[in-house]
């Protein structure tokens, strides 16, 4: 008898989910997600994504389906031995993560498509490279239409970030209490009152973060509201300066300068290296 076992942390998208079967992981994509897997597929954006080494690459396979009456595919993407998750990462990697998950977007533009979320939890590391494993997060991209996954990267990425650099390293913690991101206003109020005048953090957070207590109790149509490619191109542009300016340095302990004043030979610093680089 074969065993199918859905992956309960795989549950709200309707465009597929996770399951396993014989102890391997696979993931059925739904006749809902067709038109965009098959353009990520045959746009190039699938190939440029995972040459790059950008996103996980996967397998189309025959094996059986969970939910036949709704499956278009079963893929088998490629094991990710270890998971890590974004609470327990450094500083440097949560910065790599957002970093790759913009360049991510803006390959994406370039090929007609889009993320549609930006959860830290589509990152997995591969040795010291930051991957994307979520390959229902592509949507083809249409002429005009707003991010919906800005707030999602505000609030996974650039605030818990901004929390590190400028409050206090041990603030992303608080993602593990907050599984969809750091909300921003707790953001807003976490923060040193001097990062509202760096225009970056006064615009994607305090500023944001104003604007959805305002309009929390409202309702409104954004159905009209359009932003430029161009426009949406400069947004990513300045998200990317916005992380890419972020920098942690850690209090004088003793674990501050260990490599310095350890006794390391050069030789087995470079095991050690090469050890990480091979892991």
């Amino acid at each position: 008898m074969i065993s199918n076992r859905r992956i309960a942390a795989s549950f709200r998208d309707p465009s597929g989910f996770l399951f396993q079967r014989e102890g391997l992981v696979y993931r059925q994509i739904n006749m809902v997600y067709k038109d965009n897997y098959d353009y990520l597929m045959s746009s190039g954006l699938y190939s440029d994504l995972v040459n790059n080494k950008l996103l996980i690459p996967h397998e189309e396979t025959k094996t059986e389906d969970p939910l036949p009456d709704g499956v278009y595919k079963i893929i088998a993407p490629r094991l990710v031995h270890f998971i890590s998750y974004p609470y327990e990462w450094c500083f440097s990697q949560l910065k790599k993560a957002a970093l790759v998950t913009l360049e991510i977007q803006k390959k994406s533009l370039e090929f007609g498509m889009s993320l549609r979320d930006c959860s830290a939890y589509n990152i997995q590391f591969i040795g010291a490279n930051a991957v994307f494993i979520d390959t229902l997060s592509f949507k083809k991209y249409q002429e005009g239409q707003l991010w919906p996954a800005y707030k999602q990267f505000c609030q996974h990425f650039l605030g818990p970030l901004a929390l590190m650099s400028y409050t206090d390293i041990r603030l992303n913690k608080l993602s593990q209490v907050y599984i969809d991101g750091i909300p921003l206003d707790l953001t807003s109020r976490l923060l040193p009152l001097k990062t509202c005048f760096r225009f970056p953090l006064f615009s994607h957070i305090h500023l944001h973060a104003k604007g959805q207590t305002h309009f929390a109790d409202k309702n409104l149509d954004i159905s009209k509201r359009k932003i430029s490619r161009l426009a949406l191109n400069g947004l990513i542009d300045n998200l990317y300066s916005a992380v890419e300016k972020l920098n942690w340095q850690p209090d004088k302990t003793e674990w501050a300068d260990y490599y310095r004043d350890t006794n390391y030979s050069q030789e087995s610093l470079n095991h050690k290296k090469n050890l990480w680089q091979n892991f």
